[in-house]
């Protein structure tokens, strides 16, 4: 599969990316977003055939929906409440970096652990430590890229407190 269209997140003024949803959670479904579905198939670098935009407004979940075909356009919802209760990784400060495995957010200048409770958001983890012991790997491992990775996996995971899945990401699925 080819890399994916991010969905974006608009947290303290700043527009970041969506890394990853906690392990078993999905944002998308805890909001009421009427787009109807026009049974286009989804293109390949977008296949949810969906692209969805999060706002953090005084600590409130806002968001809105667009179907993503890259020959028929797109089609917006309204902005709606997202009751989504759970943590969700977000990135920010530099472009395609991707955002297709959870460490991903080290290659980011910025980089948050948010925890929601019915769309409120009741706490923020910083990450900065996590990215700046990853880049003091890499300049460690510059001639062993397999290494760096191994040891990325380790720094992602060992700043964050909530539970994400080792092998894929929930942004976009919930299944077990």
């Amino acid at each position: 599969m080819s890399g994916q269209k991010p969905d974006y997140f608009y947290y303290n003024n700043k527009k970041c990316v969506l890394i990853d949803v906690e392990k078993g959670k999905q944002l998308i479904e805890h909001g009421s977003f009427n787009i109807p579905d026009n049974g286009l198939e989804p293109c390949s670098h977008c296949c949810r055939g969906y692209i969805a935009t999060y706002y953090v407004e005084d600590k409130h979940l806002y968001g809105f929906k667009q179907n993503y075909h890259s020959w028929e356009g797109e089609e917006i919802s309204g902005k709606v409440p997202v009751y989504f209760t759970g943590s969700c990784i977000i990135a920010c400060g530099s472009t395609d970096n991707g955002t297709d495995f959870l460490e991903s957010y080290l290659k980011y200048t910025r980089a948050y652990e948010l925890h929601f409770t019915n769309g409120k958001l009741d706490e923020e983890n910083e990450l900065a430590l996590a990215i700046k012991e990853a880049k003091k790997l890499l300049k460690i491992c510059k001639s062993n890229y397999d290494r760096y990775l191994s040891g990325s996996a380790s720094i992602a995971r060992k700043y964050l407190k909530y539970e994400y899945d080792y092998l894929r990401t929930y942004k976009w699925r919930n299944e077990e």
